[in-house]
């Protein structure tokens, strides 16, 4: 079994146990409350995220007519 040690700042893991909480009387469904959980521990998801918004701000977003043409988009070099 391998283990990890997840380092939190008190305000994140603050952050994470509010939307526990929510997420439960909202009913949402435990897996992606893991998959929520998971995007907010981590740094270099956070940074992807943050990136992601600045594109957005520019104007440097990608449109695809349907799943195949993004997809194909994904895997070019």
């Amino acid at each position: 079994m391998r283990m990890e040690a997840l380092l939190l700042d008190k305000a994140t893991f603050d952050e994470m146990i509010r939307f526990v909480i929510d997420a439960i009387r909202k009913g949402i469904p435990e897996n992606e409350v893991w998959a929520t959980l998971e995007v907010m521990s981590s740094q270099d998801l956070q940074q992807d995220i943050e990136s992601a918004k600045r594109e957005l701000l520019k104007g440097e977003l990608r449109r695809f007519k349907n799943k195949e043409e993004a997809l194909e988009w994904l895997h070019s070099p």
